[in-house]
């Protein structure tokens, strides 16, 4: 609703235009009403109103005077004289002064002041539009600036002299709080890697809606990083408000495992506060994505590397010896190890890492492709990479001739997946269906299609899509939400941003550019 204040010493023109017109119908509010200037400024002074009519000749303070104050005052405020024939030349002072329209009193009729202020609804949407793009813009920057200096900050770096004002929050006590995207392995091979990039956006914008102070900045590609003022020590209440945006996240959902540090204060100890909420957030590697962890103190690990190192070299001899049963047995007493008493994520990730270039170094270099290094890197469970190092360690018993037949299988099998894929990619298919129609796994579909094509199954199909669409944003009228549903994009907000992140122009831009 607009809200407008009518203006003039006449009751009985007043109580005509109140009635004569259907306000709220029209979207406007009618929020009071004075009979001569002083009184209206007086009323203006302690209520909102985005409309004032004003009658021009009135006692005490004609409209011009009330005009002239009131505007001076609120600049966003729009005027409507009300005048009769014998005061036009008062019309044009008014029009000089900055009203934005007028009426003639005794010629007026509905339709009249229906279009005047019809036009100025349109104009205070388009005004109230573009200061609210001004305040976001010189937000953002503000915002983007902060993010830097704390970047720097965990860099080890000291931030500039000038932003010291915009961290002095810092010094008042905060905790980092670490989110970690859950399933991010999954859904950059099935949405691909813009679909994350496109979800922390939006993650990161909804966690400014949600604090009222503090920072939200990207650390990796699926990792965000909250730095939030401890508000005097009241935990329950600080954690009571993360519960609350994890729970908002998770209703748009988005599923993350948030690790909360201790209390800190002052810049120098923003990288020890992150390392403890990176800790936390990493023990969903043995306990499970989901939820905040907060206040654990990690078990003190007793030192194994002396185990680690004769298990290694035991699985070395076993291999090198072609003893299958010996060295599986090797390896599940080193893998028996990976436990949260015994081992970080981190160091469970090295050693696996370790075993890779074991199997390499025993079996002359065959069979450990790159992406076996790059999936392990994506892994989040314990479960899943003991499963992957498995299958790994069973193909190291493969004869040449064997292998050589399982790659020309896998060739075959994606050359009839990207036939396939070609012909339906303007349909709403997945990884599955591209699966199912070549009658393998999901899992090792999407294996195999990386290790023959060098792409993620996503990639190949966003890249089909996306060529479609240029085709048609260049040959055709379509609009932008038709060209998105007949390229294969079944969301057009989604094709808008994925198409800008890989065009670095909008639809409409790209159409424009090439027309």
């Amino acid at each position: 609703m607009y809200k407008v204040l009518l203006v003039d010493d006449e009751a009985m023109a007043r109580i005509g235009l109140r009635s004569t017109f259907e306000w709220e119908e029209n979207g406007f509010l009618l929020v009071g009403e004075a009979s001569n200037g002083k009184t209206a400024l007086q009323w203006l002074e302690s209520h909102e109103v985005d409309i004032l009519i004003t009658d021009i000749a009135m006692p005490v303070m004609d409209g011009l005077e009330l005009m002239r104050r009131a505007r001076a005052a609120y600049p966003a405020l729009k005027v409507v004289l009300l005048s009769c024939h014998n005061d036009f030349e008062y019309v044009r002072e008014g029009i000089r002064l900055g009203a934005s329209d007028y009426l003639l009193k005794p010629t007026l009729e509905t339709e009249d002041l229906q279009a005047v202020l019809g036009k100025l609804k349109e104009q205070i949407a388009e005004e109230r539009k573009r200061t609210e793009l001004i305040l976001r813009q010189e937000l953002s920057g503000k915002r983007q600036e902060l993010e830097k200096q704390l970047m720097k900050l965990l860099a080890g770096e000291e931030p500039q002299q000038e932003s010291t004002a915009e961290l002095a929050w810092l010094n008042e006590g905060y905790r980092i709080v670490v989110c970690m995207l859950d399933g991010a392995a999954k859904l950059r091979a099935e949405e691909g890697g813009l679909f994350i990039e496109i979800v922390m956006e939006e993650v990161q914008a909804s966690c400014y809606e949600h604090l009222e102070r503090g920072a939200a900045f990207r650390v990796g590609s699926d990792q965000l990083v909250l730095a939030v003022p401890d508000e005097g020590g009241d935990q329950e209440s600080w954690m009571a408000r993360l519960e609350r945006l994890h729970r908002m996240l998770a209703d748009k959902g988005y599923s993350f495992t948030m690790g909360v540090s201790f209390c800190s204060a002052g810049s120098g100890g923003l990288k020890r506060a992150y390392r403890e909420g990176l800790d936390k957030a990493a023990l969903r590697f043995y306990f499970g994505p989901g939820g905040i962890r907060s206040m654990l103190v990690s078990p003190r690990r007793p030192s194994r590397s002396g185990n680690t190192e004769a298990g290694m070299n035991a699985l070395r001899e076993a291999i090198s010896e072609d003893w299958k049963d010996k060295a599986a047995e090797c390896q599940k007493r080193l893998l028996g190890c990976w436990t949260c008493d015994n081992k970080t994520p981190v160091e469970v990730l090295r050693e696996a890492q370790e075993l890779l270039s074991l199997y390499q170094l025993c079996k002359g270099n065959r069979y450990v492709p790159a992406e076996q290094t790059e999936a392990l890197r994506m892994m989040e469970s314990v479960e899943e990479v003991q499963s992957f190092l498995w299958s790994v360690f069973e193909s190291l018993w493969k004869s040449e001739d064997e292998i050589e037949e399982e790659f020309g299988f896998h060739r075959r099998i994606i050359a009839k997946a990207i036939e396939y894929m070609q012909g339906n990619f303007t349909k709403n298919i997945s990884l599955q269906d591209v699966a199912d129609h070549v009658s393998v796994s999901k899992n090792y579909f999407s294996e195999m299609f990386k290790r023959v094509t060098g792409q993620n199954f996503i990639d190949y199909l966003i890249h089909l899509r996306l060529k479609r669409s240029t085709v048609l944003l260049q040959t055709t009228t379509l609009k932008v939400y038709e060209v998105a549903e007949m390229s294969g994009f079944n969301d057009v907000k989604y094709f808008s941003k994925l198409f800008k992140k890989m065009m670095k122009l909008s639809p409409a831009e790209f159409r424009d550019r090439g027309a």
